[in-house]
C-alpha cells in the first residue's frame, strides 16, 4: 500500500494558516463509519427479533443479541467493513496519499519503528488491564453495566468473527477511517500534530458508544495517531491495532487461565506505564524524517 505524509514544511504551514474546510471535512469519515455500521447491523437485529418471535422467545435484549451473534453478526460485520473499505480506500489513496510526500518504507518499517510500535501497544494493553481492575473497585456499578454490555455483544465462540473481523477487517477499516482519512484531513487543515491526534482519538472513542470502552478506545486512538504521525504509514497502525485486539482477547484468556492475580496485573500496569513513557520519549527524540528525500519539501494544493 503506497502511502504518504500530508505534512508540509513549517514555513509553508505558517504561510497557509488554518484551513477550515479540511477541518470540517474531517468529521465526515466519522459520520460515514457510524452510519454504515448502523445500516449494516440493523437488518440482522430485525431478523434476530423475527426468529425470536417465531420461536416464542421473550423479547429480551440479551436473548436478541445471542441470536444476532450466532446467526447474523458475521455477515453484518463483514458487510459493514467491506462497504467502509470501498469508501475509504479510494478516498485515502486519492485524497491523502497522492497529494503528499512519499513515505520511505525502508525507514518506516525498520527495526526501531516496528519494535517501538509493538512495544507501545503491548504496554498499553497492560496499562488498560490494570485500570480496569482499579475501576472495578472505584466505580463497580459502571463496570458491572459495561461487563453486561460486553457479554451481550460478545462474539462468543464464533471463531470466524473473532479472527476475520477482530484481527483483520475491523482494524483495517478503523485505521483507514480514523488514522487514514480523518487524520490526513486534519493534518491538511494545518493544525499542530497534538490537536490532530486528540481529535481523531476522541472520535474513535465516541464511535464505541459506551463510556468505559470509549475511554480506552480514546487511549488506543491517541497512541495509534501518534504512531501514524511519527512514522507516516498506516501499515504500522494496522499491525499495532491487530496486536492490541489479540492481547485483548486471546492473551487475556491466557492470563486468566494462568491465575494471574489482580495485584499482579496492577503491578504489570505500573511497569508498563513507565515503559510506555520511555518509549514515547525515545520516539519523540528520533529526528529521522521517514520520507523520501526528494519529496521532503513537496507542498499541497
Amino acid at each position: 500500500m503506497a502511502e504518504n505524509n500530508v505534512e508540509v514544511n513549517n514555513m509553508t504551514e505558517e504561510k497557509k494558516g488554518f484551513r477550515k474546510a479540511y477541518f470540517f471535512l474531517s468529521f465526515i469519515p466519522f459520520s460515514i463509519i457510524v452510519a454504515v455500521q448502523t445500516a449494516a447491523t440493523t437488518p440482522g437485529m430485525i431478523l434476530a427479533m423475527v426468529d425470536m418471535n417465531r420461536q416464542g422467545m421473550p423479547m429480551e435484549i440479551s436473548a436478541m443479541m445471542d441470536v444476532f451473534n450466532q446467526k447474523y453478526a458475521a455477515f453484518c460485520y463483514v458487510l459493514y467493513c467491506l462497504i467502509c473499505m470501498a469508501v475509504f480506500i479510494p478516498w485515502y489513496y486519492k485524497g491523502i496519499v497522492k497529494k503528499g510526500a512519499k513515505t520511505d518504507y525502508r525507514k518506516a518499517l525498520g527495526f526501531r519503528p516496528v519494535v517501538i510500535t509493538v512495544s507501545i501497544l503491548v504496554c498499553l494493553y497492560f496499562v488498560i488491564s490494570g485500570l480496569f481492575i482499579i475501576a472495578d473497585n472505584v466505580i463497580p456499578s459502571v463496570m458491572e453495566k459495561y461487563n453486561e454490555l460486553m457479554k451481550m455483544s460478545s462474539f462468543g465462540t464464533n471463531v470466524f468473527i473473532t479472527v476475520i473481523y477482530g484481527y483483520l477487517l475491523g482494524p483495517v477499516t478503523e485505521e483507514l477511517c480514523f488514522r487514514g482519512v480523518m487524520q490526513g484531513l486534519l493534518e491538511k487543515s494545518n493544525m499542530s500534530y497534538m490537536p490532530v491526534i486528540v481529535i481523531q482519538g476522541l472520535l474513535f472513542g465516541v464511535m464505541h458508544m459506551n463510556l468505559v470502552q470509549g475511554v480506552y478506545a480514546f487511549m488506543l486512538g491517541m497512541a495509534l495517531g501518534y504512531i501514524r504521525y511519527k512514522y507516516k504509514t498506516l501499515i504500522l497502525t494496522v499491525a499495532a491495532h491487530v496486536v492490541f485486539n489479540f492481547f485483548g482477547t486471546s492473551v487475556e484468556l491466557f492470563l486468566e487461565g494462568a491465575g494471574i492475580s489482580s495485584m499482579q496485573k496492577i503491578i504489570f500496569a505500573a511497569v508498563a506505564a513507565a515503559i510506555t513513557v520511555v518509549l514515547f520519549i525515545v520516539a519523540a527524540k528520533d529526528n529521522t524524517l521517514y520520507l523520501k528525500e526528494k519529496e521532503e519539501t513537496q507542498t499541497l494544493d
